[in-house]
């Protein structure tokens, strides 16, 4: 089973809390589909989604042509204000442990720059994923892993879609 792990593309700036896609961002999600159609990326059987427009969008392109459902996952979104970040982490492990449940998909993942953050810190790899290529997290970069029957995650690539 494998988990891509994405921030979302690049975001509109707006003060509405909830912002959408910039034209970019929208050249990333078709560029992302692309890569997928070309092989070059594996078909996700699962698009896993914050509830905010920004991921919605990203996954999109994936969703109409694949014809697959975005699952909206509450877990995926950032720190809520009031969270400790010990809560916070708790609330990723148990994403990612829901996730690894699967046996033989292909999830995609769809968040924010600080949950991706942490993700790496709680993740289980063999991989030092502390290391800088890991901690800056460009809009629409992802990280994919095939989780192992030992729940290790044995790192496969780290991906910047770009136009």
């Amino acid at each position: 089973m494998k988990i891509y792990i994405f921030r979302h593309a690049q975001k509109a700036m707006d003060f509405s809390g909830d912002p959408d896609l910039t034209p970019e961002g929208h050249n990333q999600a078709s560029t992302l589909l692309d890569l997928v159609l070309k092989n070059e990326m594996p078909s996700p059987t699962h698009l896993w989604v914050s509830p905010r427009k920004r991921t919605h969008s990203t996954f999109r392109p994936l969703s109409e042509h694949l014809r697959l459902p975005l699952e909206n996952q509450e877990d995926l979104l950032e720190q809520h204000g009031d969270e400790s970040l010990q809560g916070f982490r708790k609330r990723i492990a148990k994403l990612l442990e829901k996730a690894a449940e699967s046996k033989n998909d292909v999830i995609y993942l769809c968040s924010h720059y600080d949950w991706v953050i942490e993700a790496m810190s709680v993740i289980p790899s063999e991989t030092d994923l502390s290391e800088d290529r890991f901690t800056h997290w460009s809009p629409c970069q992802c990280v994919g892993f095939e989780v192992e029957k030992d729940g290790l995650y044995k790192f496969l690539e780290l991906k910047r879609i770009t136009p």
